[in-house]
């Protein structure tokens, strides 16, 4: 009989990664959902499906400024990072290996509806309730003490949430910067962008041209930059030191349960 103490470490593996992944079972989902093409919904409406395309327009005529570039975009994400350091270990009462890390202090999230083109036909999101799945675009990092760039000054001042970070201190002739430093992320989708939708579909008026239909719910409503697998793929693994943690200590049960069945 194979003994049962390499089963703790197969769940303890399994507990790591599903710690770690960012949404497993958003991921496992995404995976399980059909892609399908616009021209589909000519006769159907899906309670689930991804369609791949290009964002053709903003129908309406609205878009929504970026707040640190000023470019205009469909859907929106962005974020306020600010460094915070950690100690790492103490040698002779003094701290070695500090770590630097950019935590959210700030953000938000908005869309406009938009038409998603794939080369069969038209549709319209409305992607307000979606979840956003964008690589950065764009990141601005400024320094603590130094001077942010217009269009972000201009977001700090009319911000209360977010102090200066334009902060020094003067000795004599020297400044030094004492704020902490930051980085100002944005993430867009802008017309003619590669865009991913999954959702549900179900019957509206669309625009001249477009299917008759819209996309703006369902369960695991997604917005991404980038095709399904590779979306699915990001939901699944975490960060790499605990995708190597979990995977070693699921090699440890396996290899145990393995020999104990004459399998190597």
């Amino acid at each position: 009989m194979p003994p049962l103490w390499p089963a703790a470490f197969l769940l303890a593996g399994i507990l790591v990664w599903l710690l770690a992944a960012p949404a497993p079972l958003t991921g496992l989902r995404l995976l399980r959902t059909p892609d399908r093409p616009v021209s589909a919904l000519l006769g159907d409406r899906p309670d689930r499906a991804c369609f791949a395309g290009t964002v053709a327009e903003a129908p309406d005529g609205g878009t929504v400024e970026a707040p640190f570039t000023g470019r205009s975009a469909v859907a929106l994400a962005y974020q306020v990072l600010e460094a915070r350091r950690t100690r790492g270990w103490w040698l002779l009462g003094f701290p070695f290996g500090s770590v630097t890390q950019f935590e959210p202090i700030d953000g938000g999230a908005v869309a406009n509806p938009f038409l998603l083109d794939d080369g069969t036909g038209q549709v319209r999101v409305e992607p307000a309730g979606a979840t956003f799945r964008l690589d950065p675009d764009t990141t601005i990092q400024v320094d603590g003490g130094d001077p942010p760039p217009e269009r972000i000054r201009h977001y700090i001042d009319a911000n209360d949430d977010i102090d200066d970070e334009e902060l020094s201190v003067s000795l004599g002739p020297i400044d030094w910067g004492v704020g902490d430093d930051r980085q100002y992320v944005e993430r867009r989708l802008e017309v003619g962008d590669e865009v991913v939708v999954c959702g549900a579909a179900r019957d509206a008026r669309g625009a001249v041209g477009a299917v008759q239909a819209v996309i703006d719910g369902g369960r695991s409503f997604l917005l991404a930059d980038a095709d399904r697998r590779t979306v699915a793929r990001r939901l699944l693994v975490g960060g790499p030191f605990a995708t190597m943690f979990s995977l070693a200590l699921c090699a440890v049960g396996v290899g145990v349960y393995a020999g104990a069945f004459g399998l190597f």
